[in-house]
């Protein structure tokens, strides 16, 4: 045995050196390199001349890196995908293939991650597509990529990603900031969804959450909403553009201008006929809003529109809500409105708004905003199911009038309140009312207490 250690060592010694060797071998010629290989093949074909063509290939293989200070990130994408912004490369194989649409957002600006995900200091491929343990945003299914549109464009219509828009949308209508928080407000019953997009999320969890809650989760919470899946969808979109990242004010900036036509749909959401005239055409409570940019600026309006009675002392406009992208949508809108279209929104209420509508209209904006309607439903009418509590639903809030003087309630929603058990011995419901003070500010909880008193049925006679 002591005759051949000397052997078995040789052996092992060479081993390692071989290991070595090919250690050297693979880290001089890196998957990534062979990719840059087969890029200036077919380069190459395009050249008309032979000198040119062995030019193409003489180039040296390098790591493509871009520095995004803005965003806080590094991509060496493009070392691979090098035909990305090359429009001869249209019909090229992947990792080759020239990017549609690339003008709006060139790489050497946005990079390629802020919108795909995957790993951008990564040059493997596991490693750059974010396929390894820990890494909390690999890339996107394709069909979601555009879902990463709504980092930069907060706010209004995006072109191209109807999904996006409406998930939005349903997510405001069905009251999911009463249970959740976003971006510090909302209610503390589920998660905060404010990183939702960047918590390595299937979408395909997402769309079966929202479809069925209790089948992917049995103890959670959430309402069984009856979403179709179309609805599952469009929300899943907003939930993966939900990442908390901060955005530098390069990309803010080139978020996509509010709309005249998302200035339009605001005016006919606020109801803003009910109280305006467009050249002569609706109510005369307010100013005519014919040529209102002649008489003032964009600045004095969008003032206006944060505060009005500080702008114009005893008005009775309510202070509505509005993000400075919708401002700027709804002046945009009035410095196009016609008579026209004052005829086409007087299909609506035309009856001015007095101080008490006004706190009502605020109120019930409130009400939506502040996810209220996600327990107990649009207009109050309650009914979701909350087991172990009396009655085992959500109760209506339609008759709260007849039960609670209005300081009594305005300190509830500030309070919050745990619902009465059925059982004693069983488990605690899962839907309860949060505290709302510190995030409700009392003018808002004041107009949701106007709006519930509005609810209350009309008595009527009964000879």
């Amino acid at each position: 045995m002591k005759d051949r250690m000397p052997l078995y060592f040789f052996l092992s010694s060479m081993l390692v050196m071989v290991l070595f060797l090919a250690a050297i071998v693979q880290a001089t010629r890196p998957p990534w390199k062979n990719y840059q290989g087969r890029f200036y093949q077919l380069e190459a074909q395009q050249e008309p001349n032979a000198a040119a063509k062995s030019a193409v290939l003489k180039t040296p293989a390098t790591i493509n890196q871009i520095i995004l200070p803005g965003l806080h990130r590094v991509d060496r994408c493009t070392t691979c995908h090098m035909g990305v912004d090359d429009p001869t490369m249209k019909k090229a194989p992947q990792p080759f293939t020239y990017h549609a649409n690339v003008a709006l957002h060139p790489p050497s600006k946005f990079g390629c991650t802020v919108c795909h995900g995957g790993q951008g200091l990564g040059t493997e491929l596991k490693d750059a597509h974010g396929d390894v343990e820990h890494w909390e945003q690999p890339l996107l299914p394709r069909s979601y990529v555009r879902a990463s549109c709504g980092q930069c464009h907060t706010r209004g219509d995006i072109p191209g990603v109807p999904e996006l828009t409406e998930g939005r949308r349903l997510f405001d209508t069905h009251g999911c900031r009463g249970c959740h928080k976003l971006s510090g407000i909302g209610g503390t019953i589920g998660p905060d969804l404010t990183h939702e997009g960047s918590t390595r999320r299937d979408p395909l969890w997402l769309e079966q959450h929202f479809l069925n809650p209790q089948k992917v989760s049995p103890t959670s919470a959430m309402p069984n909403y009856k979403f179709t899946a179309e609805q599952a969808k469009d929300l899943t979109f907003y939930m993966l553009s939900l990442t908390g990242e901060e955005m530098g004010s390069y990309y803010t900036s080139k978020s996509v201008i509010p709309s005249v036509t998302y200035g339009r749909q605001l005016f006919a959401e606020k109801n803003c006929i009910s109280c305006h005239a467009i050249g002569g055409a609706g109510n005369k409570t307010g100013p005519d809003l014919a040529g209102v940019m002649d008489r003032h600026t964009a600045d004095w309006l969008d003032e206006h529109f944060v505060s009005p009675t500080l702008v114009v002392p005893n008005s009775t406009m309510p202070a509505y809500d509005l993000d400075p992208n919708a401002r700027a949508a709804l002046i945009r809108f009035m410095g196009t409105a016609t008579a026209a279209d004052a005829q086409t929104f007087l299909a609506g209420r035309t009856s001015p708004l007095t101080a008490q509508d006004s706190a009502v209209e605020a109120g019930k904006m409130a009400f939506e905003h502040y996810g209220c309607v996600g327990c107990h439903g649009i207009g109050a009418v309650g009914g979701l199911p909350n087991p172990n509590s009396q009655g085992g639903q959500v109760p209506s809030l339609i008759h709260v009038a007849d039960d609670y003087k209005k300081g009594e309630v305005e300190a509830l929603i500030k309070k919050g309140k745990m619902p009465p058990l059925a059982d004693p011995k069983k488990p605690a419901p899962p839907l309860y009312m949060p505290s709302w003070k510190g995030t409700v500010n009392d003018e808002d909880v004041k107009n949701i207490v106007e709006y519930l008193w509005s609810l209350r049925p009309k008595e009527t006679s009964t000879w």
